[in-house]
Order: structure tokens, then sequence, then C-alpha cells
């Protein structure tokens, strides 16, 4: 992050600057090929863009890190809330002991959530669902039905989902639903595309009751895929899922176009990034379930070409509203000194 970034977006306080900057920091070392999705921002808009994804990508990681045990990750989220929620509801951070590097990127990104929430008028009250949702899923191991699978995607997808359709500055209505179809066809496609690794970490996120529709139990699926063995009945439920994430993707597809040009580039390449997953799968008579492979970002090779010239035409799509007046809200005041 630059300090012109920070100049634009009007955040002037030292320390506020100085928990962006680590929360930046810290999402170009999580956020992998998606950091890359900040230079098609316009530049005032960094700051919250990198501070958003930053926890988004820091909690996701807090509760997958399988090189920690279930209580500790369940742990390690307790203690980000307790960060979190105290800076929210403005109490001062006490320790009888010097904080460690853990504790002080908690703090500081929590500080720098707090406080772009509250610029953009979201609920930052509601974070500790979104926390919960991650702590309940520690110990979930399948899902029944949809519905179940409905209450996970509710709390861990959608709702920090609602958020950054806020601060993409929705034109439309429409927007909050489209960008539901959207955010559920990407979260369903990477069930899909990860079948093999969640079953590795023990986790399957298909419902159980779409493969007894199929006659597959959760052994079928953990004993095919990745062995270079793909039955009929495994090849029916994979293209019924693919169905359901592109049935998804075809009703949000226009959510770009109800988002403000600053914010459009950089939707419309996230959407043609997961549109790459679709032939993928299939191909080859579904090969990819035979030998999954790492999951498609800005930064895989075939859209690292696409991802450049996304961001070459968001800098002049960014140029342009400056040239035409656009101004980035005024930030929230209440936690500047």
């Amino acid at each position: 992050m630059t300090v012109q970034e920070l100049d634009l977006a009007g955040i002037t306080d030292s320390g506020l600057r100085a928990d962006y900057i680590a929360s930046s920091q810290l999402f170009r070392k999580i956020g992998r090929g998606r950091f890359l999705g900040r230079y098609m921002m316009h530049p005032a808009k960094r700051p919250y863009f990198d501070t958003f994804f930053s926890f988004v990508c820091y909690i996701d990681d807090l509760a997958d890190d399988i090189n920690l045990s279930v209580d500790v990750r369940a742990r390690r989220l307790d203690e980000w809330q307790r960060t979190y929620m105290a800076i929210a509801q403005g109490e001062d951070l006490k320790s009888d002991h010097p904080l460690s590097v853990s504790e002080q990127t908690d703090a500081a990104l929590a500080r720098a959530l707090v406080h772009t929430l509250r610029t953009w008028d979201l609920p930052y009250l509601r974070v500790p669902e979104f926390v919960d949702g991650h702590r309940k899923a520690l110990t979930t191991y399948e899902y029944a039905d949809q519905e179940e699978l409905d209450d996970f995607l509710e709390t861990v997808t959608l709702l920090p989902a609602i958020w950054i359709n806020q601060i993409f500055e929705p034109l439309s209505e429409d927007a909050e639903q489209l960008c539901r179809h959207t955010i559920t066809a990407f979260q369903l496609l990477d069930f899909i595309w990860d079948l093999r690794e969640d079953l590795d970490l023990g986790r399957l996120y298909l419902p159980l009751d779409h493969l007894a529709r199929f006659g597959l139990t959760r052994a079928d699926l953990d004993r095919q895929i990745g062995s270079g063995y793909i039955s009929d009945s495994l090849r029916e439920l994979i293209q019924f899922e693919i169905d359901i994430a592109r049935e998804h993707m075809n009703a949000g597809r226009s959510w770009p176009q109800t988002l403000h040009p600053t914010a459009r580039i950089f939707m419309e390449t996230d959407i043609q990034t997961h549109d790459s997953m679709f032939p993928e799968m299939i191909k080859d008579d579904y090969a990819f379930f035979k030998s999954p492979r790492r999951g498609l970002d800005f930064v895989s090779g075939r859209m690292i070409p696409r991802t450049a010239k996304a961001i070459a035409r968001a800098r002049k799509a960014n140029q342009q509203a400056t040239r035409a007046g656009y101004r980035i809200r005024p930030p929230y005041r209440g936690t500047e000194a």
C-alpha cells in the first residue's frame, strides 16, 4: 500500500495508516493471486479492498491451518474475535506482556477492519457471526442436505459477500441478489474443484443426499477421487453439482454491470476466472477428478495475460472516473485521533 493510496482515501491518522499498511502487507502474504485484484480498484479504494480481503483470507487461514489442532484453531479464532470486539466497542486492549507477532497482527487487522466497515456503514458488530460460522465448521465434517449447507454458505460465504458488494458501490437495488448468486457459484465451484483436498482433510461439502441421489456414499468418493478411476455414477454427480453452480453463475452474471465502474472490471475478471473452471473439470471425460490439481486464480499460468489486460483496462477506467469527478466516500473519523 502506498502513501498516495492512503491520502486519496482520506485516511490521515498515523496509527490508523500503519494498521492499513499492516493489513495490506498481510493480504500480500496470504491473499495468493487475489492480491493483484487491488490494482483493478481505484487507488482511493485500495486500502479498504486490501483490509477486507485480508480479513476474509486471515480468518479462512486460521480455520484451515492443518498444522494446528482443531482446539488450537478454535482458540485462535476466539482470540481474534475478542480483540476485534474490544476494538469495535472502543475498549483498550489489555495485556500483561508485550504483544506477540500474532497478537499485533490481530490488533492491526481488527482496527483497520472496524474503520473500513464503519466507513462504508456496514454492520461491524456482526463480524462475530462470520467467525462463528468458521468455528462451527471446524467440527462439521459433512452436510446432510442442501439446507444444512445453506446455513454454512449464509454465514461464511454470503455475509462477507454482501459487505463487499457495498464497498464496490452498487448502482442498482438488484446488485445484492446478483452478488449472492455469483458468490454462491464461486463457492460451489470451489467445493467441486477441491473435492480431493477436502476429503483428505476429513471434510465433504457436497450434501449427502446429493450423493444418495446417484447411489453413492462418501466412501465411494474417497475411494475414486484421485484414483485414476471415475464411475458413471460419480460423473453424473459431478455434472449435477456443476450444473447447480452454473445456474447460480448465469443468474448472477450481470452483477458487475450493477457496480460502480471503479469495481466493475475486478468482478468481470473474477467471473471469467471461475468460468474457466467449468471446462477444466469436464474435459477429457472428467479426467480432472482422476488427478486433481491446484485451483485457478489471477496468477495461474493461463490467467496471467488476462489479469494483466484487466489491470490495464481498470487503470484507464479509474482515471476516467477521476476525471469525471469520482471521489471516495469520506472515511469514518470516530477511530481517528
